[in-house]
């Protein structure tokens, strides 16, 4: 089994959710691309280390094998703290992320968390969704079925949070500290964010010099507040107003993404434990393999319509 590769780490993180979980419950837990996990589990199925369920729902849970033997992990990949958050986040809000709030997570610029959220699809099976506005968010199907049923209630800390903290994300590794412009950038993406949900997203530059003011302690001056403004307004095309000689800058795309997040949430609600009446087991002895026959013939008799044609 340690020549299965990540088989040990797939096989630990198993035995330590009691013996049995959904593909989403070791991706959360392993921060391991889709692929990686399901090889390993196909692996550990073949040597013995596990056994496969499927109920009549369609539901997968995997479950310890009675020859496997729980061995070490190896090492996390690279940037599987990262991941760890950002699916925590994902599951937090049922399975569906815009690229907004991406950013309101990481911090990124719009066009990084793009790229950032084709790499999380690629990597859990995000699957796009058009709104009707033209806002592409993401659904992550796989990681929102449970063989426990638990998902977390609180969110990871948002970037402005953590605006003095490593970025510490997997495709750039050499932005190690963020700089004092990021920083501003950093807090200011909280007050913007926090203006679009609460209303129309419009923040003033003078509104925004006070906010920093408050957040730092101390004054910054008016050309670096204005420059971290004008870098999330172009992030986000927000459209700058200038009136009575102050700036106003306009984010009303923001609470539109989020809308459309929700909106998707409420038309596939993801989350789902996975459980109900099992109709195969690759544990099951043959004459126990030969009654879960019967019993879905039994079934089909009982439902004709649910039959297969």
């Amino acid at each position: 089994m340690s020549r299965i590769p990540h088989g040990p780490a797939v096989h630990r993180v198993l035995y330590t959710l009691g013996g049995e979980a959904t593909v989403g419950d070791l991706l959360a837990v392993t921060a391991l691309a889709r692929a990686d996990v399901e090889r390993a589990l196909e692996a550990l199925i073949a040597a013995g280390g596990a056994d496969v369920r499927v109920s009549a729902s369609g539901d997968v849970v995997y479950h310890l094998g009675g020859t496997g033997t729980c061995v070490a992990p190896g090492a996390a990949p690279l940037g599987a703290s990262f991941d760890r958050k950002t699916i925590q986040l994902i599951r937090a809000r049922e399975g569906v992320l815009s690229v907004a709030e991406l950013v309101e997570h990481t911090g990124l610029r719009v066009a990084e968390a793009k790229r950032e959220m084709l790499r999380l699809a690629r990597r859990f099976g995000g699957v796009p969704h058009e709104s009707l506005d033209g806002h592409v968010v993401y659904a992550f199907p796989e990681l929102m079925a449970s063989a426990h049923g638990r998902f977390p209630d609180r969110e990871p800390r948002p970037a402005w949070v953590r605006a003095d903290a490593p970025v510490g994300s997997r495709p750039w590794p050499v932005r190690l500290f963020a700089s004092r412009t990021e920083k501003l950038r950093r807090h200011l993406l909280g007050l913007v964010i926090h203006t679009a949900l609460a209303g129309k997203g419009v923040v003033s530059l003078e509104r925004a010099a006070a906010f920093l003011h408050a957040r730092e302690g101390r004054r910054v001056g008016r050309p670096a507040v204005e420059a971290a403004l004008r870098r999330l307004a172009a992030d986000f095309d927000a459209p700058v107003t200038e009136l009575n000689g102050d700036l106003f800058f306009g984010f009303r795309s923001i609470k539109r993404q989020f809308l459309a997040s929700q909106m998707v949430r409420q038309s596939i609600r993801l989350a789902r434990t996975a459980d109900g009446e099992s109709v195969y087991d690759s544990a099951d002895s043959p004459v126990r393999a030969a009654e879960r026959d019967l019993e879905a013939f039994d079934r089909e008799l009982r439902n004709p319509l649910t039959a297969p044609v």
